[in-house]
């Protein structure tokens, strides 16, 4: 299997799930404002399911993305739980395929 080419420069992204104690009268909304205020925060979604907010990320290397999470927003007053989700490969984004699988260089044999 050939080794998939890397940018080392490129920004690290990854994708949080974050459990949030909703506030009395304002609900999600203005602890999603507070999420979104920091420039790492590239998207912020209100989604359904096992989590709250979808919050994806970007930043100079793990550490950095690690530290954001630490630091700012599991530490946030009526944040409950997040799980990180580093992104490894990006296959198609915004309609745009980024990935294209090799073609087989096979000999056809026939009898």
């Amino acid at each position: 299997m050939a080794k998939a080419k890397t940018n080392k420069n490129a920004p690290v992204c990854a994708l949080i799930e974050v459990s949030i104690t909703p506030q009395k009268d304002a609900g999600f909304d203005r602890i999603a404002e507070r999420i979104y205020s920091y420039p790492q925060v590239q998207s912020c979604y209100l989604v359904s399911g096992g989590y709250d907010l979808l919050v994806v990320v970007e930043g100079d290397n793990i550490q950095t993305v690690a530290d954001f999470v630490a630091a700012k927003l599991s530490s946030m007053a009526n944040v409950r739980q997040t799980t990180t989700h580093f992104l490894l490969r990006k296959y198609k984004e915004q309609g745009q395929v980024l990935h294209q699988p090799k073609k087989e260089r096979r000999e056809t044999i026939s009898y």
